[in-house]
């Protein structure tokens, strides 16, 4: 199964993708948990791990060969440009790190050169944290660093009231107990209101590094590896697999596109129809709970559209998938191109192992907008489409040129964010969920 990380784009049609929701457990001398999630195009966790619920839907009434619809162009060898740059070089990868330190910092050494904490410090400790002189669950942390006199994380993620107070004027290699008492609304009952102790060791007082500092340590601690050479490899097998992927994803891109350019597709206006009031129907069930009167507040808040603006969105949106499967579906049938029942269950179980579905048939729900029957012969559609498209993309005749003034609307993108789609098959390829967390702690 070649390809398998970009042909399968096609299904970004039909498919919805789930827009992640993080939190982090809070450190038992943070100030409060914090958790956020951001759903801005996909759909909720709900969807892809809720209660399978079999509903017929309009679109499994129709049996439509795309040969009865299509006039195919010469699709022997296309002739497609992309612009992208998949070339990566020492220089990339150095610009590359730059940019991954300069995001990801600041990042903190020891300053041998200070011993004594002042204001500003940023200051390396353990600590363990006990109540009745017994360690409580979650108040034990190693290497953190922390800002003493503004009572917060080097990242800036506050503390209870009194957390840091001990440390003020402390010297490295010091051992101090700390008084502590946590609110009587402390999200943790355990310890809501209770007076602990906590135990610092002072290791040392830090300085904010520079790039000229990363050295064996920073490449083990921040990279697992062993040598800084070790995590420039790493970051060059990152940056090389990265660029394959953009360029093999240009390329089915500018195939698809050739393909809706330059072949003769018509699109029956009831199926169009039923497609679109099927997504319609799902996305009001998925986005909001199933009551259509939130509609037009949903559309609004996230999207700036009014309901006609979204649903003549959707229609174009669903009228190009369709063009393009209808085309795909003859194609194939010129092609010879037949699926084993076997590699699509393989395929099908990979996907919900990568995407996190409760299972094949809730994948399947999803395909067939709540039709769990039709979703799995959609989706058997859709993989034998992409062994087709697997074939053009090997006979392609693909010009890279960075410089080329190409459009930028292309169909399979539009067509995505036409129907709000993240590709069920890989949500990346089509989208990239907004996963809002916050993390929380003691310390960072």
């Amino acid at each position: 199964m070649k390809k398998r990380t970009v042909a399968l784009m096609l299904c970004a049609m039909m498919a919805f993708g789930a827009a992640g929701c993080g939190a982090k457990d809070a450190d038992p001398a943070a100030t409060e948990a914090t958790e956020s999630a951001a759903s801005t195009e996909g759909i909720a966790d709900s969807t892809v791990s809720g209660t399978i619920t079999s509903t017929p839907c309009a679109s499994s009434a129709f049996d439509l060969k795309g040969s009865d619809y299509v006039t195919l162009c010469d699709y022997s060898a296309i002739p497609v440009t992309i612009t992208g740059d998949y070339d990566v070089d020492d220089q990339k990868v150095k610009d590359y790190f730059k940019q991954m330190f300069d995001n990801y910092g600041p990042f903190y050494m020891a300053d041998p050169d200070k011993t004594t904490v002042e204001e500003g410090d940023i200051v390396n400790v353990d600590y363990v944290g006990k109540l009745d002189g017994t360690a409580f669950s979650g108040g034990t942390a190693e290497n953190q660093n922390i800002d003493v006199y503004q009572n917060a994380s080097a990242t800036g993620t506050g503390y209870i009231d009194g957390f840091t107070d001990g440390l003020k004027g402390a010297s490295v290699g010091d051992v101090i107990d700390c008084d502590v008492t946590f609110p009587d609304d402390y999200g943790n009952t355990d310890l809501a209101g209770k007076a602990v102790v906590f135990t610092f060791t002072v290791n040392s007082i830090q300085k904010e590094m520079t790039i000229d500092d990363v050295d064996d340590a920073f490449a083990k601690e921040q990279f697992q590896v062993d040598t800084v050479d070790e995590m420039y490899d790493q970051i060059r097998s990152y940056m090389e697999s990265s660029a394959e992927y953009n360029k093999q994803k240009d390329t089915t891109t500018a195939v698809q596109n050739y393909l809706i350019d330059n072949c003769e597709a018509e699109v029956p206006e009831d199926y169009l129809t039923a497609r679109v009031d099927d997504y319609r129907r799902q996305y009001i069930e998925q986005n909001c709970n199933g009551d259509e009167s939130q509609l037009a507040d949903y559309v609004s808040t996230y999207y700036g559209k009014t309901v006609e603006e979204m649903e003549a969105y959707w229609n174009e949106g669903m009228e190009k998938s369709i063009r393009l499967e209808f085309i795909m579906d003859a194609i194939a049938d010129e092609l010879g191109v037949e699926v084993n029942q076997d590699d699509i269950d393989t395929y099908a179980e990979q996907l919900v192992s990568q995407n996190g579905y409760e299972s094949v048939e809730a994948m399947y729900n999803i395909y067939g907008f709540g039709d769990t029957d039709y979703g799995k012969r959609y989706f058997a559609d859709l993989y034998r489409y992409d062994q087709a498209l697997d074939q053009l993309l090997e006979t392609a005749v693909v010009t890279i040129d960075p410089s080329a003034d190409t459009e930028s609307d292309a169909v399979t993108e539009d067509a995505a964010d036409a129907t709000e789609a993240g590709s069920a098959t890989n949500a990346s390829t089509t989208y990239e969920a907004a996963e809002g967390t916050e993390k929380t702690g003691a310390a960072n």
